[in-house]
């Protein structure tokens, strides 16, 4: 995730790129508008960009998510991610505000992004805060990095179904694996990072559908390493009202 204070971007410049992601993280990036219904999209593009992850929350709720950075390569640290649903609509979409980490730390996300949705927003503005830090230990460039991600979603994503504990409750759900640079022809360039891995957690019995991403970039030196960086986004509570 983006951390500005060791970026090698100037903040200006991390607005910059982040501005142009926003609009197309969530939506696999496409140039042209396709209709949902006909495209052929896989079922991992589905399951993360299409499917109606705020479908199981049917009244005005806050959803705590604790984020946790660790590892060897450089500094961790902890946040806090907070989506509040505040409205329910007449079509069964919600209006939202996401609090993306604090302080210093924090991620804005467009308004627009917020409004009348069925998907988790938080997804897309992880995806989009992974891309700039990529960019920012490769000195590579956030597109490639973009590119890379939306072409394993689209044909290397590998879906399983599992079950873990959340609230106190054994629940079944599926996690999505992707590792966008492992084949990648350009992997020599960044060579210390292209084993990382990317898994996302969903369950319809979570609210909000998203559980957990997780991102590890192992250390390749031995195998009893410690990650030079793992960061993980899990939810931890959810509160409702009315």
């Amino acid at each position: 995730m983006l951390v500005t204070g060791n970026s090698a971007l100037a903040v200006s410049d991390v607005d910059k790129v982040k501005e142009e992601i926003e609009p197309n993280i969530g939506r696999m990036g496409d140039s042209v508008i396709v209709d949902a219904e006909k495209f052929d999209f896989s079922d991992a593009e589905r399951k993360l960009w299409l499917n109606d992850h705020l479908g199981n929350v049917e009244k005005p709720a806050r959803l705590y998510y604790e984020f946790v950075k660790s590892g060897t390569y450089e500094e961790g640290f902890s946040d806090a991610v907070y989506l509040d649903i505040l409205e329910i609509n007449d079509d069964g979409s919600k209006n939202a505000l996401l609090e993306f980490f604090t302080a210093d730390r924090q991620q804005a996300a467009n308004k627009d992004n917020l409004s009348n949705i069925t998907g988790n927003p938080i997804i897309g503005i992880y995806m989009q805060g992974d891309v700039v830090e990529m960019n920012r230990l490769t000195d590579g460039h956030w597109r490639y990095f973009h590119k890379r991600i939306k072409i394993a979603i689209s044909e290397s994503a590998k879906i399983d179904d599992i079950s873990f504990d959340f609230a106190g409750k054994k629940v079944a759900g599926e996690k999505i694996t992707i590792t966008p640079y492992v084949n990648d022809p350009r992997r020599k360039q960044f060579e210390q990072f292209a084993d990382k891995r990317y898994e996302f957690i969903f369950s319809k019995q979570v609210p909000g559908s998203l559980y957990q991403i997780k991102t590890i970039i192992p250390d390749k030196s031995g195998a009893d390493k410690e990650a030079l960086i793992e960061e993980i986004l899990t939810l931890k509570n959810a509160s409702f009202s009315g």
